[in-house]
């Protein structure tokens, strides 16, 4: 299975994104307010991750089709 690696390493930094989140979410809660900055970051991440699932839904119809082998040349 090619695909292997590309699984695990993309579970990998969904976990490591998960856990800046909930840092994030601390800091906003414990230490500081968020402000303009921060609002305009959260917006942007929202964007990216709107992309992201619309991208990983693209996977799921991609059809196998493997390009043919260019034929030797004489």
């Amino acid at each position: 299975m090619r695909t292997l690696q590309h699984h695990a390493r993309i579970a990998t930094d969904l976990s490591s994104l998960n856990s800046r989140i909930a840092a994030l979410a601390n800091s906003f809660k414990e230490f500081e307010p968020r402000n303009a900055a921060d609002e305009a970051l959260i917006g942007l991440m929202l964007e990216q991750s709107t992309a992201l699932t619309a991208a990983a839904q693209a996977l799921l119809t991609i059809a196998y089709d493997p390009t043919p082998a260019e034929p030797d040349a004489p």
